[in-house]
C-alpha cells in the first residue's frame, strides 16, 4: 500500500472504520492515459487505484480524496478519466 499524507491515511482509516472493511491505496500504471482513477468496492475490501505520475508531481492525491470521498457516499465503483477533470464533470459509475 502507498505511503500517504497524514491527513489521507487518517481518512483512509476512517474510512476503514466505517466501512467495517480494509481500504487499498495504490498507485498503477496503465497504457490507458485517459485514466486518473478508480474505485473498487469488494466483498472484503475497498480498493483505490491511481494513475502513478511522474516523479515529484502530486496531482494523485486530489483524485485520492475524490475517490475516498465517492467510497465514503457508498459508490461501489466508480472512474475519474482525464476529459472528465479538465471540464470539471461527473465521471462513470462502474
Amino acid at each position: 500500500m502507498e505511503t500517504l499524507p497524514p491527513e489521507l491515511e487518517r481518512r483512509r482509516k476512517r474510512l476503514e472504520r466505517a466501512l467495517g472493511r480494509p481500504v487499498l491505496v495504490r498507485g498503477i500504471r496503465t497504457p490507458n492515459l485517459e485514466l486518473r482513477g478508480r474505485l473498487r468496492v469488494e466483498r472484503s475490501r475497498v480498493v483505490i487505484e491511481y494513475q502513478v505520475a511522474e516523479q515529484g508531481y502530486f496531482w494523485h492525491i486530489s483524485i485520492i480524496e475524490e475517490l475516498l470521498s465517492r467510497a465514503a457516499a457508498g459508490h461501489a465503483a466508480f472512474e475519474l478519466r482525464e476529459p472528465d477533470l479538465d471540464r470539471g464533470e461527473e465521471s462513470q459509475e462502474r
